[in-house]
């Protein structure tokens, strides 16, 4: 029996629990959305020395990048700003900066999710805002205080972009929850999506087999929202070659 791709997704000390025990996790909706569109998660760990991430990352046909806490300012030439409430996992930093520049090396697919695009667009050499709303970059509330699967704002799809091949519209609602946003884009980039206010959500690399990032969080979505289904089906198939 053929097996199903393996896509590498990173694990992390989850910062809501306090328990005084070292704890590894991820939620569950980035696994239930690689399993239904037919790919089997494989979790790696911040903590693992480059050498044991590089064995997990060559057995992985994808890499997907999850949402978390914020990229270190200082990888993109800043130092973090107080007012911005910057919160960082420089193991995390570590780690998934490794495995971009890996899977762009190897030109492995790569799905981005929410933290995922901003850390894909510094890890090629773009920068980003450390808080929209204290910049004074948009009067928008990116950060909702409401359920994660709740729909936010719309997102504008580039006609030509790979995003909108996949989600077949003009215009998709989006459940986006976030502080920070790509700022100057890296030059191996295109914008596929923007919100209403042209803040980037959605990013991706034309030069590669798979490499798109979208700023919302579609694993909350895909069971009700078909583009979204679409989105984990396209990075998968793509995993297969």
């Amino acid at each position: 029996m053929t097996r199903s791709p393996l896509v590498g997704l990173t694990l992390r000390a989850p910062d809501e629990l306090n328990l005084n025990i070292p704890l590894l996790a991820r939620n569950r909706a980035y696994f239930d959305a690689l399993e239904a569109a037919g790919a089997t998660p494989v979790g790696i760990s911040a903590s693992l020395s480059e050498l044991r991430l590089r064995e997990l990352f060559d057995v992985c046909d994808g890499i997907c990048l999850p949402g978390g806490p914020d990229v270190g300012p200082k990888l993109y030439g800043e130092e973090p700003r107080a007012d911005c409430s910057v919160d960082v996992d420089p193991e995390l930093d570590r780690a998934e900066m490794l495995l971009v520049r890996w899977a762009l090396d190897a030109d492995k697919p790569l799905l981005a999710i929410c933290r995922g695009p901003q850390l894909l667009n510094v890890a090629l050499g773009g920068t980003l805002w450390q808080d929209v709303a204290t910049m004074g970059v948009t009067e928008h509330n990116h950060y909702p205080s409401s359920p994660r699967g709740e729909l936010t704002h719309d997102i504008e799809v580039a006609p030509a972009s790979r995003l909108h091949r996949i989600v077949g519209d003009d215009v998709v609602g989006v459940n986006s929850v976030h502080h920070q946003a790509v700022r100057d884009l890296a030059t191996d980039l295109v914008v596929s999506a923007r919100a209403p206010d042209g803040l980037v959500e959605g990013v991706e690399h034309p030069g590669r087999r798979f490499v798109v990032g979208v700023q919302c969080h579609p694993e909350e979505l895909y069971l009700e929202r078909l583009w979204a289904r679409r989105l984990f089906v396209d990075f998968v198939d793509a995993t297969r070659g």
